[in-house]
């Protein structure tokens, strides 16, 4: 299975609003030379570190928005939202998939463990479309989908190498 990183909708708008943001800051900074050329060093200055801030910002933005995501692979799913802990489950210990609609209980996709737990992957949370009577955004269901599909590969490829071994679990 090909690694496949999702990001919510939310965190690529962030990601976005970020490097707008880096680089209005950079070009704010670039435009003090102007400024300095034209004999005002004390705007210079000021537009200098009003640009420098605003770059700073915008990187910082553009990286946490960046690090929210989940990483799904062969051996499970792998998250971290922006400021909180990484988390990460195998898919071994998972049962099935589900992508809670909007009137469902849950706020994010959810891994059910064959423990009888249930663990959301905090980035890919649930939010509504632009129109409050359309349901789940798209790229919630987009992103949800591709969950339950690599835990499909992984169950079919754990199926048949189990088929291949006798049936014993052998690999």
């Amino acid at each position: 299975m090909t690694p496949t990183t999702v990001r919510a909708g939310s965190s690529s708008g962030t990601m976005w609003l970020g490097g707008v943001l880096a680089f209005a800051g950079l070009m704010t900074a670039l435009s003090s030379t102007a400024m300095f050329v034209q004999g005002e060093p004390l705007g210079a200055v000021v537009t200098v570190l009003v640009g420098v801030v605003m770059l700073m910002g915008g990187v910082a933005l553009f990286l946490l928005a960046k690090r929210a995501c989940a990483r799904i692979d062969g051996r499970g799913v792998s998250w971290s939202t922006m400021l909180g802990a990484r988390g990460f489950v195998a898919w071994e210990h998972v049962h099935h998939v589900s992508v809670p609609g909007m009137g469902d209980p849950g706020g994010a996709v959810l891994l059910w463990l064959h423990d009888g737990s249930v663990v959301p992957i905090a980035p890919l949370r649930r939010t509504q479309g632009a129109d409050d009577n359309t349901g789940p955004h798209p790229w919630y269901l987009r992103a949800g989908s591709t969950v339950v599909r690599a835990h499909q590969q992984w169950l079919a490829a754990h199926a048949a190498r189990g088929r291949a071994g006798g049936g014993h679990g052998l690999s």
